[in-house]
């Protein structure tokens, strides 16, 4: 076994119960604290994505999300799926896709199965049905509608326009908060649009609370509605205008000055009263003179001349009467008439005053002034405000008048000053709060999962590596020799090796580190034995070389017996 883990084993079976106890609590207790750290820093931030569901809707939800292995969880009973975070509008998008949910209601899929020999009757009903399961599915995707119901009546066809009743709807709305007067009108409307002949005077909304949110009004009503919502349109009006002037006229101080250096407030009377005029104007001297128009001639005259006798014949006999004796001639009037009709001047004229009239305009700006570093008697930098010049203020309000169109006919007031927006000590120590929440939104995870891992290296790793280095040192000077194991080690390399116990490699090597004197001084003090033990490893070529140099006549002797070895062979 290793002695680093050895010594650590006998330093825990060396310690007492309670500090055994003891360390083991305070090991459960940085396990656990580090694991809850991890998990909170790490967590998966799980949002709604379906509230309210059915159990129908809830069911097929939860199959889909099976399918496709997406977490999720349930709340409330069941009618509630959260969904992580970073997927939630995506499996909004894909429930879409596929229907769901459906809300209960039965839509226009009732359709898709058709039933051969239906009724006229049932086909109706169904219609009826698509209709306002349609029209609630519509309604509960607003925010503040939990569920809806819609009811709609449809009179019977009659051939009598004078028994033609139109349709009515009546809507339950169940609210998850108090719905705008705007969008209660708006359901309203919806509903009137999608069914044929429906007026929103016929539409009713209630509440499962039992208060009434729509109804139809009366004339009467409807025209205090309508002045309550002229009113409103004329304040947002008024409202829109001056936060517009403001808006163009700081914009334009803030990039001189600075940003947030400058303040406006404007303020306007206005006259919202509504005249219309229609003019007709007759001016017979307006053009200075006369025109004729139309011109009429009419002439009568009287004339004389004999009668002529007609010629008698036996067709057309002459019959004399005695009323026609006595007057021998006829007379005919002609007379003369002449009649001139004048143009009359006209001017028609249709005067309609606009929505608003600006009666008077108010300005007020503020600006900051200067501050500037100044060095006092103990040598230290502080800010000192500084006014500015009466040539700056002039220019300022010139820049105001000319932006805010003054007109001294409708006595317009523009008021600019300079003041300190905040004293010396707010300016230099005040912290950007909104910087450091920016910080803490887009790096808070990262800074918290850093500082765990700091917290666990200094806490745990650290300790744990510095008590395991002790520990190895400690077996190590363990292990280590005393001083006279260490003198006598030492004395035992120090000693020359002993020449008879190499072999012919090391005696070779050993050799040849000497030079040719020591070599030759220390072959000659070899004892017998090591000189025996040299002269067997010797190679062949060395030994016959050591021979011949020693003893000429044994080496050819030698070389003799060699030669005469070869010939027999």
């Amino acid at each position: 076994m290793n002695p680093v883990i050895e010594k650590i084993l006998a330093t825990l079976r060396g310690m007492a119960l309670s500090r055994k106890i003891a360390l083991g609590l305070f090991a459960m207790a940085m396990v656990a604290g580090f694991t809850t750290m991890f998990i909170w820093a790490n967590k998966t931030e799980f949002k709604v994505a379906f509230s309210g569901l059915t159990k129908e809707d809830a069911a097929l939800v939860v199959e889909k999300l099976k399918e496709s292995n997406t977490p999720h969880r349930l709340t409330g009973d069941g009618t509630t799926i959260m969904v992580p975070e970073a997927v939630v509008y995506d499996v909004r998008l894909t429930m879409a896709k596929d229907g769901i949910p459906k809300g209960g209601h039965v839509g226009f899929e009732i359709f898709d199965k058709t039933e051969f020999g239906t009724t006229d009757f049932v086909q109706n009903i169904n219609k009826t049905r698509a209709i306002q399961g349609e029209l609630a599915r519509t309604i509960t995707a607003f925010d503040e509608v939990k569920t809806a119901r819609v009811m709609i009546v449809m009179p019977k066809d009659s051939v009598f326009v004078e028994e033609v009743k139109k349709p009515s709807a009546s809507i339950l709305l169940e609210l998850n908060s108090d719905l705008e007067k705007e969008k209660v009108t708006a359901i309203a409307h919806l509903v009137a649009s999608a069914i044929q002949d429906l007026t929103p005077k016929m539409v009713t909304i209630v509440d499962t609370a039992g208060r009434i949110l729509f109804e139809g009004k009366s004339e009467e009503e409807q025209a205090k509605i309508n002045a309550e919502n002229l009113a409103d349109a004329q304040y947002q009006h008024k409202i829109r205008y001056e936060e517009n002037l403001t808006k163009r006229i700081q914009s334009m101080l803030e990039r001189i000055v600075g940003k947030d250096k400058a303040i406006v407030r404007v303020t306007s009377e206005m006259d919202f009263s509504q005249d219309d005029m229609n003019e007709e104007i007759f001016d017979p001297f307006e053009r200075g003179g006369e025109f004729v128009r139309s011109r009429k001639n009419r002439a009568e005259k009287l004339v004389t001349k004999p009668e002529e006798i007609p010629t008698p014949s036996t067709v057309n006999p002459i019959v004399e009467d005695e009323n026609l004796q006595g007057k021998a001639n006829n007379e005919l009037a002609n007379k003369s008439d002449d009649t001139f009709n004048y143009e009359i001047s006209k001017r028609v004229r249709e005067v309609k005053k606009p929505m608003a009239v600006l009666k008077r305009l108010s300005v007020a700006a503020v600006v900051d002034g200067k501050y500037e570093n100044k060095t006092g008697e103990n040598g230290n930098q502080k800010k000192i405000y500084v006014p500015r010049s009466p040539e700056e203020m002039k220019q300022f309000q010139d820049i105001v008048v000319k932006s805010m169109g003054y007109n001294e006919e409708r006595s317009d007031q523009v008021s600019v000053e300079c003041f300190p927006f905040a004293s010396i000590g707010e300016i230099e120590s005040e912290p950007s709060a909104k910087g450091l929440e920016k910080i803490q939104e887009q790096y808070g995870r990262l800074i918290a999962n850093l500082l765990i891992v700091i917290a666990l290296f200094l806490l745990v790793i650290r300790p744990i590596i510095r008590t395991v280095k002790e520990i190895k040192t400690t077996v190590e000077r363990e292990a280590l020799p005393s001083p006279e194991e260490a003198a006598a080690l030492l004395e035992e390399e120090t000693k020359p090796p002993v020449f008879i116990e190499m072999d012919a490699k090391q005696q070779k090597e050993y050799l040849e580190m000497m030079t040719e004197e020591q070599r030759a001084l220390f072959i000659q003090k070899l004892n017998p034995t090591e000189k025996v033990s040299y002269l067997t490893n010797m190679p062949m070529h060395e030994k016959a070389k050591y021979y011949a140099d020693k003893d000429l006549y044994k080496t050819v002797n030698i070389l003799k017996g060699w030669i005469s070895e070869g010939e027999e062979k």
